[in-house]
């Protein structure tokens, strides 16, 4: 028997941490299977809650790259990977960018080497690696395309392990691995060029494990395992760092798959360069996605750096002003509103420190970009700022103390302000899931890519959807109450978070109920508070 253990992976092209599943996990599930053994999957989370390990062989999936904030499902750290190596007495394969590059503690920390706790590491993919020592040999090797279009499908089934199914459950698809710009060596701390050419799934499989998943109950996808969803199948690979898109392959693609009719479909990553050099090709596939895809869909633009020097000495792969222009193009596409109440397609950026020439004048170039594109009136859907991981054996020491004060300017004069134009006051968004009750809040999120995290000031019923309406702002996530409140079932604390209610005009709501029509209600308040009332409630 053999435990798959889910310790979540977090990478520049990958996202396995909650609600995610990976397909790394699915890949592993799909080997296991099709080597003919049985498995048991569990996560990290359900270990934490005292599960127990099971079986004789156990691999650990681990790789937190660029691990960032959570609302829930911490990926593993170091310390518990220990613990959980020391106590399981069979055989130990850790897998997935942790045994490639070590643990990471966050960015600008050192990187620790977990290959003494266990016997095996599997240098490449974790998959093959399971496959072939299931079948009596050890090899480090990339999987086959044949075996990818195999373990897709077949690992689709560990899908309804996973403690999320079948809701808020996401499943991450790859479309590529790889990287457009391998052949100059791209990004000089980005792993993605290291696997050499791109190797571009087919349309037809890709469709074919959304399909597989579909029929095991999953209903909400991302095509997120990508550096650039619109360099999918383009025209130049190796000729060019931004090769022509292919809007024909993204169509047919995304047809495929809205035909399976998912909920969510949402896409991750996108270089701005491609968008910028790319005009016509870009707005077409723009234009895809939103026809095809649900709104609130994020291009997560890496643009890490604003200075020149940097961009240089680091082989970015856009200046400011390709970005700029990318930013422009996606808004004039994608900013309307869909039905859930977000924006269908907005741009995201991607900053980072740590990078080869960086200075004092560093941050104030990151700065003024950011601050040009608030003032230009464009949205972005929010802005990353984080410490580069060290993957490529050079380091660079950031000042603590410049990070933490950018980080502060750009949340205080860019953030909030961008996040009250994004949904102002009173925008009503549909369907949040609510996840976790902190203190006497409670905290939820749409399904889908870089959702907005909404907390709602009062402690309430979780694992739910529910539609809301804005209340406040804060940097990074919004206040807001259910919408339309439900006077004679409110509990106090919802009704006194309603503008101008407060607490006496709450407890006399709850004295005087219940009402039988809405004009009772309002004709216990003046004309001001009635008028408020009105927009909150049924």
């Amino acid at each position: 028997m053999l435990t798959l253990l889910d310790g979540f992976v977090d990478e520049p092209a990958c996202l396995g941490v909650p609600p995610y599943i990976s397909p790394y996990a699915r890949y592993i599930a799909g080997a296991i299977k099709d080597a003919g053994e049985e498995y048991e999957y569990m996560t990290i989370e359900e270990w934490r809650k005292g599960r127990r390990i099971k079986g004789d062989v156990l691999v650990i999936l681990a790789g937190a790259i660029v691990p960032g904030r959570y609302l829930r499902g911490m990926p593993i750290s170091f310390k518990e990977f220990r613990e959980i190596c020391e106590n399981f007495k069979g055989i130990k394969i850790l897998v997935g960018a942790a045994a490639k590059y070590g643990f990471g503690g966050g960015g600008g920390k050192d990187l620790i080497d977990g290959s003494k706790f266990v016997d095996y590491t599997a240098m490449e993919d974790g998959d093959a690696f399971v496959y072939d020592f299931l079948n009596g040999s050890i090899q480090h090797r990339k999987r086959s395309i044949e075996e990818w279009k195999r373990w897709s499908i077949l690992g689709a089934e560990v899908a309804k392990q996973h403690p999320d199914y079948p809701l808020p459950l996401i499943a991450e698809i790859e479309t590529y691995r790889g990287c457009v710009r391998w052949f100059t060596g791209g990004c000089s701390f980005c792993v993605e060029p290291l696997f050499g050419e791109p190797i571009m799934r087919d349309e037809k499989d890709i469709i074919n494990e959304v399909k597989e998943l579909r029929k095991n109950g999953v209903v909400n996808f991302r095509l997120g395992a990508q550096s650039c969803f619109f360099s999918y199948k383009a025209k130049g690979l190796g000729k060019s760092e931004v090769p022509q898109p292919n809007p024909d392959a993204i169509k047919r693609l995304l047809e495929g798959i809205v035909k399976l009719n998912p909920k969510v479909l949402h896409i991750d990553n996108v270089n701005p360069a491609v968008v910028a050099e790319w005009e016509e090709e870009s707005r077409k596939i723009s234009e895809l996605i939103i026809k095809y895809c649900t709104p609130g869909n994020t291009a997560a633009f890496g643009m890490e750096s604003a200075d020149e020097k940097v961009i240089k000495e680091n082989n970015l792969n856009s200046t400011p002003e390709q970005v700029m222009n990318a930013v422009r193009i996606i808004n004039e596409v994608g900013k309307e509103r869909g039905k859930n109440g977000m924006p269908y397609f907005l741009p995201g950026i991607n900053i980072i420190y740590g990078l080869k020439g960086e200075c004092k004048e560093t941050y104030a170039k990151n700065y003024r970009f950011l601050k040009r594109v608030l003032e230009k009136g464009y949205l972005l859907r929010r802005i990353n700022i984080r410490q580069v991981a060290n993957l490529k054996g050079w380091k660079m020491k950031i000042s603590k103390e410049l990070f933490k004060k950018f980080k502060r300017k750009i949340n205080e004069e860019i953030n909030k302000p961008m996040l009250e134009k994004l949904l102002p006051k009173e925008t009503v968004l549909k369907e949040v899931y609510l996840e976790i009750n902190i203190g006497n809040k409670t905290f939820g999120r749409q399904i889908g890519s870089y959702p907005i995290l909404v907390c709602l000031p009062y402690k309430t019923e979780v694992n739910k959807f529910t539609d809301v309406k804005v209340l406040d702002h804060s940097y990074r996530s919004i206040t807001a109450l259910e919408y339309p409140i439900d006077v004679n079932a409110a509990t106090f604390d919802m009704l006194k978070n309603i503008p101008f209610i407060g607490e006496k005009r709450a407890a006399k709501i709850i004295r005087n109920r219940p009402f039988n029509k809405k004009k009772d209600l309002l004709k216990l308040f003046e004309k001001d508070v009635r008028e408020e009332i009105a927009k909150w409630t049924t």
